[in-house]
């Protein structure tokens, strides 16, 4: 093998490196962008799980204070009844 033959496999060489570089890096900005997306995406879910969890509560708040006008309410029907029950025997 010659000097001008170990030139030319130098650079063929050469080349191929450079190309196998070009797509790694267009891999790398690639996958960078995929990660910065989904980066995004997560927040939002994450977000969007902190208002359902408010909502929850607020369904929960809401819901015992139904059930708490519900047992008054029952209560108060309850004496009625038993007053008018009282008046009704006399």
């Amino acid at each position: 093998m010659n000097l001008t033959e170990l030139e030319a496999n130098t650079n063929e060489l050469h080349g191929k490196y450079e190309t196998a570089l070009a797509q790694l890096e267009a891999e790398v900005d690639q996958k960078e962008a995929e990660i910065e997306s989904l980066s995004g995406t997560i927040q939002k879910l994450g977000q969007q799980i902190y208002h359902l969890e408010d909502e929850i509560d607020q369904s929960k708040e809401d819901s015992e204070r139904i059930r708490n006008d519900e047992v008054a309410e029952r209560e108060h029907l309850e004496t009625l009844c038993a007053a008018l029950k009282e008046v009704r025997m006399r």
